[in-house]
């Protein structure tokens, strides 16, 4: 082309490409056959090269001689005289393939891979590192408080011993004036009778005081022995599932920052080893709460007999085929009032301690009666097994927490304990009879109620859609807000959140538009998660309240139990639970 752009020659790939003759494209100017839209593209580039500028290769649209538009690649290079002067444009076109473009649409996205990939990774790292900060300082906090009730039980039990000390002394020193009294007043002995009486009641309750002083001091240093064991079984169990995490947690920052395919295959396995600890870890939470009966519980009028038929329907499948199930259930059961779910519980752990016990095979027996202790009326669960039996120092520490017998790694130690802290938790009682070589037997007792049977309205299955709900969350621990934030604003809510009690309060009063639901911890500095939902009613009596708490006693009612009309999600909780809990709420009538 000249430098104004008339094209003075062109090959005969020119030709081939575009369909025209080469008679048909010497002496016209290029933008014939440029359509429109990409002139000033083309325009501007040739401008740039007569200038003496360099132009990159850039992508513009020809028109062929049959009318159709051509995707095209194009490079430009100026002709140049003797004198070095440019006198003219050459160009080299190539047609872009419908392959070409889609390769470039696929780097483009395999780009946009790594760099979220890359942002996820540094999120991850962030977030463990956030968690091995605040595990730290957990268990910094409970070392020093055992610390402290060491040396409380120390001092206590040495004041113990010198005042026990000083009273023997006592007695001896009256014991030898009482006598010497005698034997100088032999004359008053109806007197001395008489005060030697009145001094002996004294001794008697000052040793009965005595007693019961040491009694309460041998009581604390034995729930502190206990503490010492809990703190040792708890560190222990999740020192073992902290590892998993932190190190599988390493595994996928390492594979995610390497970026190849097998290594994303690889981290994918990684992130299931880490979920799989972390629901260990639930589980062992769980089990402690239960243990310490602060599980929420949700407790029901219940035939036990329908409970047991549940269980022995998975106990079948999961004993083993060398042990015989044997079921002998009392017709006309007296109701119970019990949360089924730890009923359950109860009937798994016992059911899988017997089949522990009964390596060689044996016989399982689960049998209901109704039976009447002093005046009152209670239902009867035996579970009873074949097994080794049990001796009596074992019985004697079969339900503290972490005590087992079984070997390294066959048994956390806690099923036993979580069945004495479910059946107090309960108002019931329970009871071991064993003998070695001959078998055990548990016995349950559970009282009576006269409440009457309601039937339990089934949550409508959550099949609904977000239309845009706005959503307050109040959460005082940041990395947990940040995270409900999230599942949320996903699942395409419109979302508010609050620090603390203060700063919800503030949000929902000075807020223009609806609030749908408001999402709140449970214990949180300064105000209560139930005194923020009353507070947060009185300005939005509409609002729907869902409380989150791993402790969630503040909010229950007597006995432990969750009012019907208490909405709670426990901690830890999925991104599917909570959006589905949500739902459920929701699409209730107002």
């Amino acid at each position: 082309m000249t430098r104004s752009g008339a094209i003075t020659s062109c090959n005969p790939a020119a030709t081939q490409m575009y369909g025209w003759s080469a008679c048909d494209i010497i002496g016209h100017v290029a933008e014939e056959f440029i359509p429109q839209r990409c002139r000033s593209g083309d325009l501007a580039a040739l401008r740039r090269i007569v200038a003496g500028e360099e132009v990159q290769q850039y992508r513009t649209e020809r028109i062929s001689h049959d009318g159709t538009v051509m995707k095209v690649s194009v490079s430009m290079s100026p002709i140049l005289d003797s004198a070095g002067e440019i006198v003219g444009v050459a160009t080299t076109s190539r047609r872009i393939t419908d392959l070409q473009q889609a390769h470039d649409r696929f780097e483009l996205r395999v780009d946009q891979h790594r760099t979220d990939v890359v942002d996820a990774a540094g999120r991850l790292e962030e977030r463990a590192d956030q968690q091995r900060a605040d595990l730290q300082d957990a268990s910094d906090r409970f070392e020093a408080q055992v610390d402290v009730e060491r040396q409380v039980a120390s001092d206590a039990a040495e004041r113990s011993e010198a005042l026990v000390d000083l009273q023997r002394q006592e007695a001896a020193d009256a014991s030898d004036r009482f006598e010497a009294q005698v034997d100088l007043e032999r004359v008053e002995v109806r007197e001395a009778q008489n005060r030697s009486d009145i001094e002996l009641d004294a001794g008697r309750a000052q040793a009965e005081s005595d007693k019961e002083y040491l009694q309460a001091q041998l009581h604390q240093s034995q729930r502190l022995e206990v503490l010492g064991q809990l703190a040792g079984g708890v560190a222990h169990d999740f020192n073992n599932l902290l590892a998993v995490i932190l190190n599988y947690a390493a595994f996928v920052s390492e594979e995610l920052a390497a970026g190849h395919d097998g290594d994303l295959t690889a981290a994918t396995g990684d992130v299931g080893q880490i979920q799989r600890a972390a629901e260990r870890a639930t589980a062992l939470t769980h089990q402690l709460l239960a243990f310490a009966r602060r599980e929420v519980v949700q407790p029901v009028v219940v035939d036990l007999n329908e409970v047991v038929a549940e269980v022995t329907q998975l106990l079948d499948r999961t004993i083993g085929e060398d042990i015989v199930l044997s079921t002998n259930l009392t017709g006309g059961l007296w109701p119970v009032l019990a949360d089924v779910g730890q009923l359950e519980q109860v009937l798994v752990n016992l059911a899988v301690n017997a089949r522990d016990a009964m390596g060689d095979g044996g016989t399982l027996t689960i049998d209901t009666a109704n039976v009447t202790v002093g005046a009152g009326r209670q239902v009867r669960l035996r579970v009873a097994d074949t097994g080794a039996g049990m001796a009596p120092d074992v019985i004697e520490h079969v339900f503290e927490p972490f005590y087992t017998t079984k070997a390294d790694g066959a048994g956390t130690g806690l099923g036993l304990a979580t069945v004495y802290g479910i059946v107090l938790q309960a108002e019931a009682t329970i009871d071991i009879h064993s003998l070695l070589g001959v078998g055990t037997t548990f016995t349950i007792l559970l009282p009576v109620t006269d409440e009457v049977a309601t039937p339990v309205e089934e949550e409508p299955t959550y099949e609904r859609t977000t239309t845009g709900e706005t959503v307050l969350i109040v959460e005082d621990e940041e990395a947990l807000r940040q995270v409900t934030e999230r599942i949320f604003t996903r699942s395409g809510y419109r979302v508010i959140t609050a620090t603390d009690g203060a700063d919800a309060l503030a949000l929902a009063n000075r807020h223009e538009g609806d609030i749908h639901l408001l999402v709140t911890d449970v214990v949180m500095p300064n105000m209560l998660g139930k005194e923020v939902a009353e507070r947060i009613r009185l300005l939005r009596p509409d609002i729907q309240v869902l409380y989150m708490s791993g402790y969630a006693q503040p909010v229950l009612a007597a006995q432990g139990r969750l009012d019907r009309d208490v909405n709670l999600i426990e901690k830890p909780f999925t991104a599917a639970a909570l959006t589905a809990k949500a739902g459920q709420i929701l699409q209730r009538p107002r």
